[in-house]
């Protein structure tokens, strides 16, 4: 923003009025998604084909999610009917994949009391 010499002092006054009054209503405003449940369904359901049944909020990872229960259309292969869970980030309206990795195998349980065995 361009201000000429004699008004630059009222020019740098709004900008920190604005800023007083802008930034705690941001901040104080309760998060909503950038994807609404109604267009994460139908982006799923045109791109996939698929008919979606139910939409619920979710969390993944600490971030807000839908969580999308699908069903394969009818057909004439063993998909058919298949019911399916798919995750969609909120803010992105990314199709977040289902499997993660983690860690192999098990824990051992903690050492019982007193050294001996925890069995």
């Amino acid at each position: 923003m361009v201000c000429p010499k004699p008004l630059r002092s009222l020019c740098l006054g709004i900008i920190a009025t604005v800023a007083v009054i802008a930034v705690p209503l941001m901040l104080s405003s309760p998060a909503t998604a950038a994807v609404t449940k109604e267009a994460a369904a139908e982006r799923i359901a045109e791109e996939f084909g698929v008919e979606v049944l139910r939409v619920r909020p979710g969390e993944r990872d600490g971030r807000a999610i839908w969580l999308l229960t699908v069903m394969q259309p009818e057909g004439s292969s063993n998909a058919t009917f298949q019911v399916h869970i798919l995750a969609i980030d909120q803010e992105s309206g990314d199709l977040l994949p289902s499997f993660r990795h983690r860690n192999s195998g098990y824990d051992l349980p903690p050492p019982a009391a007193g050294g001996g065995r925890p069995f």
